[in-house]
């Protein structure tokens, strides 16, 4: 390995140097409790007096142990449901429920009637405030298309089959129960005569008289607040949350937060043209809506009752509208809102039970993380923990630019990558990092991030590395939103086009002349078809496990919410299907996908290629075994690396 190689690599593992700053607090009796620096540590809350500990002091809250990790990367991993006063957990056994004693681990069942295709799961479940009774969750595949999965290492082959749920088939559908711990007994929630429920727990009232939950379906929307006997099962409808267009409803839609004191509820809503917190009393009557302004809240942190507060995070700063600051406002609405962090960056908050007081864990693109024990009104008591500052020498913090979309309207903010040894006089092949899907925001605010890190690799090679993200992604607006609604086939690539000739247009060292593309996921479909819809302008691009035929692809949710019902958007679901736009491939493409791919199966990409074969045109493609959505060790490595082979070989740099 050569000098050159051997400094990309280690580029690529800048972000496991980047060690401390981020802890996981255990509040308990007035402390919190964390493991930095390589011991456990206790500070006071009042004070900021640390002191080390030997073992961990028992949590104010109870805490499950991890089961695992979500079925689909990308999601939150599955903890066991902690009883009210910690006495037990409820757990999962094979495809049931059961009781894990916190005394001696030992294991009494709740069911027995679960199946690898009729599950239980103990994610969300709900104990009432006696600990008698659980409201949980049935997951039913049973009626859903299966893929393979072929284990193409093993002595034999093996093929595991996993659940697919396409565009306008079958999907995943949920029932909730209510099970009684002593007795067994299990008692079906009637949530109403609708197909293919999306059913979430999420809580109980104080006198434990009536459960709660969300109902939604495979579109999303509405999304309606339920309120259910505990007994017979019969539910009220709480709250209805219209959708006038869509939502990320995996951060909106669910984000339903009731008050401890049951008299009420608090959604966090897109009504108008930004997301916002809205109280109602328990009758859904509405009480008054608690933030505003033109910013975005994307996360109730906590709810402090007898102090009148709620405390939230959002993208408070309008000059820097993807900088996340926890902030806080009063439960009657009154006085506006105030910010309670300043530093830029990603701040989040981890409150205490009685949210007295918080820790703030933050980080930039130029900070490493750090973790600040706050009182409740952002005043400092201590600093917990800090990252090692030394990992700062090998990074190069990227340029932030606005520049303009397609519009000439809309301000895009983005990033922009040059090398350590920049030359202004110089010419740069330029590189496109790019996502660009409805669910997520894609430039970083965080140095450590792995998107930021490989594009700060690259760019250390000789090229300019361009972040943008365009109008259709999230974390902005409602109407920036929803410019992918029911299209976002079409409407992408023009605002990375103008985002690209904008930076051009400022900076000649920008050569346009050669422009390579790569992204993962529904980056790995943007690649393909920025080269297919763009060839102009992008010459080179590495896809890495894209869905190129949006109704393959395993998961209709966020498709569907997105596009609406096939059979009410035919033509907007034939624009996005790329396998009939690969006669205008005209650049160098190199098509990446994971074995073991259950996000997006490895048909997808095989479908792809095929599509390529028979319009005779030219394409490379590596297969990697075993590997997920996301490569891991020495596989994402690997992937690393190859992608540099191919922009530096095809880009006109010096070879890696």
């Amino acid at each position: 390995m050569t000098t050159r190689q051997e400094r990309y690599r280690s580029l690529l593992e800048f972000a496991g140097t980047v060690t401390g700053g981020r802890i996981a607090p255990v509040w308990s009796r007035g402390r919190v409790a964390f493991h930095a620096d390589g011991a456990l540590q206790v500070v006071d809350c009042a004070t900021g007096e640390r002191q080390p500990m030997r073992t961990m002091p028992p949590s104010d809250v109870p805490l499950g142990r991890r089961l695992r990790s979500a079925f689909k990367i990308g999601r939150p991993p599955v903890f066991e449901a902690p009883e009210p006063g910690g006495r037990y957990f409820a757990t999962e056994v094979g495809d049931d429920l059961a009781l894990r004693w916190a005394i001696d681990d030992r294991l009494s069942p709740l069911t027995d009637d679960g199946a690898p295709d009729h599950r239980w799961e103990v994610k969300d479940a709900r104990w009432s405030p006696d600990g008698l009774r659980l409201l949980a969750r049935r997951v039913d595949t049973r009626e859903m298309e299966r893929f393979p999965v072929v284990h193409w290492l093993k002595p034999n082959e093996e093929v595991e089959f996993f659940p697919a749920g396409r565009v306008g088939g079958s999907v995943e559908s949920t029932t909730l129960h209510i099970v009684h711990r002593i007795s067994r007994r299990v008692v079906t929630v009637d949530s109403g005569p609708e197909p293919e429920q999306d059913l979430r727990p999420l809580g109980w009232s104080p006198d434990g008289r009536e459960a709660y939950f969300i109902k939604t379906n495979r579109y999303k929307k509405p999304f309606t607040l339920m309120a259910v006997d505990p007994e017979t099962g019969a539910t009220r409808t709480v709250f209805e949350q219209e959708v006038s267009t869509w939502v990320s409803y995996w951060e909106k839609g669910m984000s339903c937060t009731l008050l401890p004191s049951g008299t009420g509820h608090i959604w966090l809503a897109e009504r108008g043209e930004w997301a916002h917190l809205h109280l109602h009393d328990m009758e859904g009557a509405p009480i008054g809506q608690l933030t505003s302004g033109d910013f975005a809240v994307t996360r109730l942190a906590a709810v402090d009752e007898p102090g009148g507060w709620v405390y939230f995070e959002a993208h408070s700063d309008r000059e820097r509208p993807y900088d996340t600051h926890v902030c806080r406002a009063r439960l009657d609405g009154s006085g506006g809102f105030e910010q309670l962090t300043t530093e830029p960056g990603t701040h989040r908050a981890h409150f205490s039970p009685d949210a007295s007081v918080f820790v703030d864990t933050h980080a930039s693109m130029t900070r490493v993380p750090a973790s600040d024990l706050r009182r409740a009104d952002g005043t400092t008591v201590a600093r917990l923990a800090a990252g090692d500052e030394g990992a700062l020498s090998a990074w190069t913090a990227p340029e932030e630019f606005t520049v303009l979309a397609d519009d000439g309207e809309t301000m895009l903010h983005g990033h922009l990558y040059l090398p350590a040894d920049f030359d202004p006089g110089r010419s740069y092949p330029v590189i496109e990092s790019i996502y660009a899907g409805p669910n997520s925001a894609f430039v970083p605010t965080e140095l450590d991030d792995a998107n930021a890190v490989q594009s700060h690799a690259l760019a250390q090679l000789g090229f300019a590395v361009v972040m943008v993200d365009g109008r259709g992604t999230p974390e902005r607006s409602k109407p920036f939103h929803d410019w992918a609604y029911r299209n976002f086939a079409d409407t992408v690539i023009p605002d990375h086009v103008a985002a690209l000739r904008g930076l051009a247009a400022t900076r000649p060292y920008l050569d346009l002349s050669r422009v390579g593309v790569y992204g993962r996921s529904y980056g790995g479909y943007y690649t393909a078809r920025a080269l297919l819809e763009a060839p102009d302008v992008y010459h080179v691009g590495v896809a890495v496990n894209g869905v190129y035929e949006m109704r393959e692809g395993n998961g209709p949710g966020p498709i569907e919410c997105v596009m609406g019902p096939l059979e009410g958007n035919l033509d907007g679901y034939d624009r996005l299907d790329l396998h009939a736009m690969v006669d205008r491939l005209r650049g160098r493409l190199l098509i990446v996908h994971g074995t073991s791919d259950v996000n997006v199966p490895f048909s997808a990409s095989l479908q792809f290629t095929e599509a390529l074969v028979r319009a005779g045109k030219p394409f490379d493609f590596l297969p990697v075994n075993e590997q997920p959505h996301h490569f891991t060790g020495e596989h994402g490595i690997y992937l690393g690396m190859a992608k540099a082979r191919y922009f530096t070989e095809h880009l006109g740099v010096d070879a890696l």
